[in-house]
């Protein structure tokens, strides 16, 4: 009769009429003339109107809470249980025919179990009935109260109404929640991890199983249940029973199985051997504890890069995309964003960047400096560039594959959840979240896929985030943002020149490389350039040419000047890298006299007299080889047909030939052929 709907104590009109305390009409007349006001009209079916209780005039009030002796606030509270309670044949059939691990059904065991808990399943299924209809009703209504209304009402129910549901259900409301969601909802937690109606079953069934499993059987199920074909316990258990008679075994129940396999000692196998190293690691890997209050800025580093969690627009068929990926570097103590690149790509180059971004703002060397087994963190070329970003005393090392060891990750997770979730425009987390504000609301999303940003758009919504997240608090307890904490002062702080800066990001490729005729090819994170070699007139050098065509050389370059120009240098003896020569992106010429730009025919020309004086500087240099040694291509063709001509075969071949013949010899010698 009495209830709350919207955070609204109310009464129903019918029970006022039905309690002599006012006529349906006479309500309605009040209602007219605004004396009363009314929460819920009656229309719809199981509908009723509900008054509010304090817009009642006085005197109303005052036959329900003198002359009726009713306390509506504390009526209100009571929920009516038993005209909602009825039995359910699904539940009494599941308990009757539940099997038990030595083979009986549970009702064959204790009937008086099979009522017990069918009734528990049907309080259940009446508080779910009126959960729903309250909440519907009033969607603000406190759920730990609800719950307090819920608990008191079924434990306040008359003997007639528990004798015929002789239920046993827990008396604290957060117990009687738990069981609720765990048993109904299908959700387990700590203190009841059994789902299902399985799970309102007493564990006095269920803990026998050991009297049946002896050691060979107890190898041949956990030996199953290792496979990688992760079999469920039922089927596990239909295995069973197909070889068991073979062996002389006992019949064995699921539950029985389940209960044995879930057993610590036994888990930890067939979680390993059966479901890999990531789901053991989540139960059983043990971790460290950091001490991270010791830290202070700069003392560690970190770096990973993942995918950026947002929608885009993109010029795709569905016109949106998510394909942007950010690299980040933090400062672990503060879990300040010290660095970061934007990008399609998670190369050595975006490491490159994130580190030369951090290094700029930091203005200071870290102690202690991680990275996840990427190769590109691996290589060479990274590999030196960490030995010199380290402070003196420091280290570098990459964690190892599979292990939760590196702090950014845990950090993604919260600016996941702090900041880029925030936006409309976000997907949500990886595909293996399971909580549902971690998933993205991908309707609203293709809905307003027009107004997704671009990737430009994006990238300026990105550095916003950084700055949002760097300016929030680290944590709940504290006040302090993490820009605050990160500029804390520190005896151990290593300061960085600008000249030691400028030059510790040159990176050395790992390999020779070979400098053709057409210049210097190189092909950095996908991007192929060409680089020549040229002099202070901005003509090709032909001196460096002359040496260095079809060498191999070292090539040095910052990958933010790569469009500019990068360094060359050979090996000495000692392999030392000594200088040769700076060289820039090689001209580009286009033959279109309308596209040429002015003096560009005059430099094309230019450049293409180079082939010309360069084989002309070649054949002097070969003409003045010859004047010097006197070895030349005519003198050793005079010399070896000196030999034929004055041989002994010659002189007898000579002697024995006729006239005709040797006319004939005399006409091919080299002179007549030279001179024809």
């Amino acid at each position: 009769m009495f209830e709350y709907y919207n955070n609204t104590l109310c009464v129903q009109g019918g029970w006022l009429d039905e309690a002599g305390i006012i006529t349906q009409n006479a309500l309605k007349v009040l209602l007219y003339r605004g004396k009363v006001k009314k929460a819920r009209s009656g229309r719809g079916l199981g509908n009723y109107a509900l008054y509010v209780y304090e817009s009642l005039p006085q005197r109303f009030r005052n036959i329900i809470e003198h002359d009726l002796q009713i306390d509506p606030y504390k009526e209100s509270k009571t929920i009516k249980f038993a005209k909602y309670l009825k039995f359910d044949e699904n539940a009494s059939a599941f308990f009757s025919n539940y099997e038990l691990e030595d083979g009986r059904y549970l009702s064959e065991a204790n009937m008086e179990a099979v009522k017990t808990y069918t009734a528990n399943a049907e309080v259940f299924y009446t508080i779910r009935l009126l959960h729903n209809k309250i909440t519907t009703a009033n969607p603000k209504i406190n759920k730990g109260e609800l719950w307090e209304r819920f608990t008191k009402s079924i434990h306040n129910l008359s003997k007639e109404i528990k004798k015929r549901y002789p239920f046993d259900l827990p008396t604290n409301p957060r117990a009687l929640r738990a069981k609720y969601e765990s048993c109904i909802l299908e959700k387990p937690n700590k203190r009841y991890p059994r789902t299902g109606l399985e799970g309102l079953i007493h564990d006095n069934y269920c803990n026998n199983y050991r009297l049946k499993i002896n050691d060979a059987v107890g190898d041949w199920l956990l030996a199953m249940k290792c496979l990688p074909i992760n079999f469920s316990f039922y089927e596990l258990q239909q295995k069973y029973l197909e070889v068991r008679c073979d062996h002389g075994w006992p019949y064995l129940a699921e539950s029985a199985i389940a209960n044995y396999l879930k057993e610590p000692e036994r888990m930890r196998l067939w979680m390993l051997a059966g479901k890999g190293e990531e789901e053991y690691n989540k139960k059983y890997a043990h971790t460290l504890s950091k001490d991270k209050n010791r830290l202070f800025p700069n003392a560690h580093w970190a770096i990973d890069g993942t995918k950026f969690d947002v929608v885009h627009f993109w010029d795709t068929k569905s016109k949106m995309a998510s394909v942007c990926k950010i690299n980040v570097l933090i400062d672990v103590y503060s879990e300040k964003i010290l660095g970061y690149s934007f990008s399609l790509t998670e190369n050595h180059i975006d490491h490159f960047i994130a580190v030369r971004m951090a290094v700029n703002e930091a203005g200071a060397k870290p102690y202690h400096f991680t990275y996840d087994a990427q190769a590109a963190h691996r290589s060479k070329k990274m590999q030196e560039l960490y030995d010199k970003l380290i402070a003196k005393g420091g280290n570098h090392y990459h964690h190892k594959v599979g292990r939760k060891s590196n702090p950014i990750e845990q950090l993604f997770n919260r600016l996941q959840q702090q900041v880029i979730m925030k936006r409309w425009f976000s997907d949500g987390q990886s595909i293996k979240a399971h909580q549902s504000r971690s998933k993205a609301n991908m309707d609203f999303i293709e809905k307003n896929k027009g107004a997704l940003p671009t990737y430009d758009e994006l990238q300026m919504h990105w550095e916003l985030m950084v700055q949002e997240w760097n300016n929030n608090p680290r944590s709940k307890k504290s006040t302090k943002s993490r820009e605050e904490f990160y500029n804390e002062t520190s005896e151990h702080r290593t300061d960085i020149g600008v000249l030691e800066r400028a030059s510790m990001f040159w990176l050395n490729e790992t390999t020779p490389k070979r400098y053709y005729a057409f210049g210097m090819p190189l092909t950095v994170a996908g991007q192929d350039y060409l680089y020549e070699v040229y002099d202070a007139d901005g003509d090709i050098d032909m001196d460096f040419r002359l040496k260095y065509v079809q060498q191999k050389l070292i090539v040095s370059y910052d990958p933010e000047y790569l469009d500019d120009y990068i360094a060359l240098y050979r090996l000495n003896d000692k392999n030392e890298k000594v200088f040769v020569a700076y060289a820039q992106k090689k001209r580009l010429h286009v033959e279109v006299p309308i596209l040429q730009e002015p003096g560009e025919k005059q430099r094309a020309l230019k450049d293409i007299e180079v082939r010309e004086k360069e084989k002309s500087r070649d054949w002097e240099a070969y003409n003045a080889l010859v004047e010097r040694t006197g070895i030349s291509p005519e003198k050793l063709i005079d010399e070896q047909n000196a030999m034929i001509e004055n041989s002994e075969f010659n002189a007898k071949r000579a002697a024995y030939a006729t006239k005709e013949e040797n006319l004939i010899s005399d006409n091919n010698s080299f002179f007549n052929r030279a001179t024809r």
